[in-house]
């Protein structure tokens, strides 16, 4: 676990790895991470809203896109945990997703 706290720790320097390495250093640590809390694919990466076969191909090296990376992050940081994950969730497929999303209208 330690290794996924210090991976995603805010960058304090401009000096940016090379992505080839930044996704095979992130994919292997996700596996690991979801190793070590004995989760299958599904499990994990639907708490992200990710499909466990679009899972399973950013975890064999498929660039897995911004929004997914950003939520990793925070998620790994201990910034949004499994209780918010689900609470997101909860909310986006209720009846009244659009009128919580859009107040005003």
């Amino acid at each position: 676990m330690e290794l996924l706290d210090n991976h995603w720790q805010p960058q304090t320097h401009l000096q940016a790895r090379p992505p080839e390495v930044s996704s095979t250093v992130d994919r292997v640590l996700i596996i690991a991470y979801r190793k070590k809390k004995k989760e299958s694919q599904r499990r994990f990466w639907a708490r992200f809203g990710v499909t466990q076969s679009r899972g399973s191909r950013f975890e064999s090296g498929a660039e897995i896109p911004a929004p997914v990376s950003i939520l990793l992050g925070l998620y790994f940081m201990k910034t949004v945990s499994d209780a918010d994950l689900g609470r997101a969730e909860r909310v986006m497929y209720s009846p009244d997703a659009a009128a919580l999303l859009n107040p005003g209208q």
